[in-house]
């Protein structure tokens, strides 16, 4: 970083700003649940060339910053992730905090201040305990869905009101009859004996003086609904409960709290049952009206029975799920009365229905991804989910949508009772609510079509927990799958809370010996399907989530912070796999699952890969003991920085000394090989000759499994082989990425075959593993991000851009855009004959470097570039 002049440390910067304030929560929540909260910011300026040097952080109780506590004078070009400077939040604390960078220039102006609100930061300030119907206890099957109420007056106008609530199992609050907020499924699903998300919301505008109503519903959810393919109940509590503290201020200064406790009511009423894998029941005949508002008579309910409050309260700092998409089907009538669904597209959600008829008369919703040969929904992959919406209607009109469900479906089959019509069919998407960041397109709509299929299964696969599938009895956090997506991952959407979150119960979920359980949360799984094997609990690139992930975070995001909290894991899991090294330093202990669905592997065997499973998970254990090596350097560790380095040269050397000769002969050998350092440097351009004389014996198709695939296209670019690259990219036979596309796939396929050439789908010998919504093989579009257009992060969190477009095969464009901490960074190309353009725009406070592809010359000297737009020309 170029050092200042003393003009510019008294001068001033009139043409940046510092904008976009924020903290580490992204939960949208009125509180944060950090008392001291991580800041960041990005600069925005009417200059190129902006570089932050130092930055000036101020805190104050009010908004005038009379009295206000300064960091002073930081050196710093970052603008993400730096400490609070003040003493440490108390619970309900509101400060307000602003920010002043000085650049190359001169210092900025004040930001505009932002504002912090702490939640319940002790167990202390809960007064509420945990209450449920006490007739719904020990319940072992789907049920009705418990009702609980309390009505409260309040002597004065609110002034102001918050609402700390969480369930064990899903809730749906109100007050006065009227949602506390459009936040579904909550409090989502963690660990739940040791780790329990609460949300604080601002009800002010929903309370009046006088008598008002507190009310929710409460599903079975995760807590103790169905859960993996044996179906499981019970598997955290077999009581659904709530959990709620409302604290008011009044216009008197008077406070009132009401909070669960023995004194709410609780019943029944028309959700007759609601799972997360079967779908929802509803009967309207039985509908309660008016038990959310004050004046309804509950003295026939229950009295709620309380409970101890659970371990772990703390409140949610990742995004809710909420409908982030309404979609208008299409819908035709079949010849036996079923009115058919199609959404258009492979979706996360259910549908919603405006329909009317006589009392009793019944409408069934059933939900599939994919028709069998008779046009008809094929739902046997759904194995044990009867993923089926039931209503009973009480006579006229009525608006029918499901609660505490979701489906994953593109079709779905309406079955009305004589006399109903269906007037409206909508299809309500439904997702953790990230915020997009990442956008690709090319020349080439094929390739645009995948990439679309990859955006749709991430968004319906990051669902409280990154999930496998949608649709079938799984839907369970699997390592493996979002170790291979993590890096497309944090490009498409700010996935960096969200995956947080999950990180944080992979730590509480970790073994004391380090192992890291093939799901988290962490449930059991028994024997897998559908080799019936038992394992043993953990496998490599399954537990590697513990490395590869936070590296991902902070790869995109930047915070150190965050990798630091996620460092024992990852340390842990290390040290797990390194006193598992046989005495000539390989793994070929524990039963693994390898190179997962490898194409070659049996449809009956998914882990009987090409590439042997012990080599395979020893070149893993190289790759995370460098990642943590990385790591440790990143935190100051120095003396774990050279041992786990040390530990990747060794077990390098003895996976290649070992299988050297057999890597050479598969492509997912060839890969880890390359992008995981074991390879000599003396060997690396015979092993990528290697890997690229398979991609043209195998005729441009993919040989790949769940481990392989995210890393055999960097290896080729990487070993100066894009012609393979592209040819293993648009390859539209099975298997490969163009092929789904061929076949219609709007998501990304849990099989490379999973619709054989004929169009027909292999239900025999793939048994009912076969999902149409897996994500693992998008992790192809992270390749799309950094190679096809050109776009990385070549520090953490972009604060240093690389640009380096690789034009190749018949593409004549191509451009990317990812929203960075610092700012949206967009690369754009296009060859016209024998000259490439090439546009990027780079936010303030980065740098980059551009590098020009092989083959093509400069007509202007290659510079590093600072913030702001650059075009280059380029000729062949």
């Amino acid at each position: 970083m170029t050092t200042p002049s003393s003009e510019a440390l008294r001068a001033a910067d009139t043409a940046t700003t510092a904008t976009g304030l924020r903290t580490a929560d992204d939960s949208g929540l009125v509180a944060t649940p950090y008392p001291e909260p991580r800041l960041s910011w990005s600069l925005a300026s009417d200059r190129p060339g902006v570089l932050q040097h130092a930055y000036e952080i101020q805190v104050a109780a009010g908004r005038s910053f009379t009295g206000a506590v300064s960091s002073g004078e930081v050196e710093s070009d970052v603008v993400t992730d730096q400490p609070w400077p003040a003493a440490p939040l108390r619970s309900r604390e509101v400060r307000h905090w602003r920010v002043r960078v000085r650049t190359d220039v001169g210092w900025t102006a004040w930001s505009k201040p932002a504002r912090v609100e702490a939640a319940l930061l002790d167990d202390m300030d809960w007064t509420a305990r945990p209450v449920h119907v006490p007739s719904d206890r020990g319940r072992t099957s789907p049920g009705p869905v418990p009702l609980l109420r309390r009505e409260f007056d309040l002597p004065a106008e609110p002034v102001s009101a918050r609402l700390y609530v969480t369930s064990l199992g899903v809730h749906r609050t109100a007050v006065n009859g009227r949602p506390v907020s459009d936040d579904l499924l909550e409090p989502g699903w963690t660990s739940y004996p040791n780790r329990l998300l609460y949300a604080t919301y601002d009800v002010t505008g929903l309370l009046s003086p006088g008598r008002n109503a507190l009310s929710a519903a409460v599903g079975d959810g995760w807590y103790r609904g169905h859960l993996t393919w044996h179906k499981n109940r019970d598997v955290y509590g077999d009581t659904s409960a709530l959990l709620a503290q409302l604290e008011v201020t009044l216009a008197d200064g008077s406070t009132v709290t009401v909070a669960t406790d023995d004194q709410w009511r609780g019943g029944y009423g028309d959700l007759f049952a609601a799972d997360l894998y079967d779908g929802c029941e509803r009967d309207l005949r039985h509908e309660p009206h008016g038990w959310r508002l004050a004046g309804f008579d509950d003295r026939a309910w229950e009295r709620a029975a309380a409970s101890p409050l659970p371990a772990g309260l703390t409140q949610r700092a990742h995004p809710p799920v909420r409908v982030v998409q309404v979609v208008r089907p299409e819908v035709r009538t079949l010849p036996d009365g079923t009115i058919a669904v199609d959404a258009g597209e492979n979706i996360t959600g259910w549908l919603r229905l405006r329909a009317g008829g006589p009392a009793g008369s019944t409408l069934t919703v059933r939900h599939a991804e994919v028709l069998d040969g008779d046009g008809r929904l094929l739902t046997s992959i759904l194995r044990g989910a009867r993923a089926t919406d039931r209503y009973t209607l009480s006579g006229g009109g009525a608006e029918l949508e499901p609660e505490f469900t979701f489906h994953g479906f593109r079709y779905a089959e309406i079955e009305a009772s004589p006399g109903v019509t269906v007037e409206r069919v909508e299809v309500a998407v439904v997702a953790s609510d990230l915020r997009r960041i990442g956008e690709f397109h090319c020349s080439d709509e094929r390739v645009n079509a995948l990439y679309a299929n990859v955006v749709r299964s991430q968004r319906g696969n990051f669902l409280a927990v990154p999930t496998d599938c949608p649709q079938r009895d799984e839907r369970l956090g699997w390592t493996g799958d979002i170790m291979a997506f993590a890096p497309t991952a944090c490009a498409t959407f700010d996935s960096r809370s969200f995956l947080d979150s999950w990180l944080t119960d992979l730590a509480i979920e970790q073994r004391a010996d380090g192992a890291v359980p093939l799901v988290i949360p962490d449930v059991d799984l028994g024997e897998l399907p559908p080799m019936e094997l038992p394992f043993a609990g953990t496998a490599a690139g399954w537990g590697d989530a513990a490395t590869v992930v936070p590296t991902a975070l902070f790869e995109a995001y930047g915070h150190r912070s965050l990798l630091g909290r996620h460092y024992p894991a990852m340390r842990a899991w290390v040290e797990f796999t390194a006193d598992r090294l046989d005495e000539d330093g390989t793994w070929s202990g524990n039963a693994q699952l390898g190179d997962w669905l490898d194409p070659a592997a049996p449809p009956e065997d998914p882990a009987r890969a090409t590439t042997d499973s012990a080599y395979v998970a020893t070149v893993f254990v190289a790759h995370s003991a460098r990642l943590l090596a990385d790591a440790a350097r990143e935190l100051g560790h120095a003396d774990d920085a050279d041992r786990y380095g040390e530990l990747h040269r060794r077990t390098a050397e003895a996976a290649w000394r070992k299988w050297g000769d057999h890597a050479r002969t598969t492509q997912t050998g060839c890969a880890l090989a390359l992008e995981f350092g074991v390879v000599p440097a003396a060997e690396r351009v015979a092993v990528g000759e290697a890997l690229a004389a398979l991609v043209r014996a195998h005729d441009g198709r993919i040989a790949t499994g769940f481990l392989g695939t995210p890393f055999v296209l960097p290896a080729l670019t990487g070993t100066g082989h894009l012609a393979e690259a592209y040819r293993l990219l648009l390859n539209t036979e099975c298997p490969g990425w163009l092929y789904q596309v061929e076949r219609g796939a709007t998501t990304m396929w849990e099989r490379w075959d999973a619709i054989r050439p004929d169009g027909s789908i292999d239900t025999e010998k793939a048994g009912t593993m076969l999902s149409f919504n897996h994500y693992a093989y998008g992790a192809v579009a992270a390749w799309l991000y950094r190679s096809v257009a050109g776009l990385r992060a070549a520090a953490p969190g972009y604060r240093v851009i690389e640009i380096a477009p690789r034009p190749g095969s018949t593409l004549t464009s191509a451009r990317a855009a990812i929203a960075t901490p610092y700012g949206t960074a967009s690369v754009a190309w296009s060859v016209d004959g024998g000259t490439l353009t090439v546009h990027a725009d780079l936010p303030p406070g980065t740098t980059g470097r551009f590098l020009p592809p092989e083959g093509w010359e400069s007509a202007q000297p290659l510079m590093d570039l600072g913030s702001g737009r650059h075009r280059l020309r380029l000729h062949a």
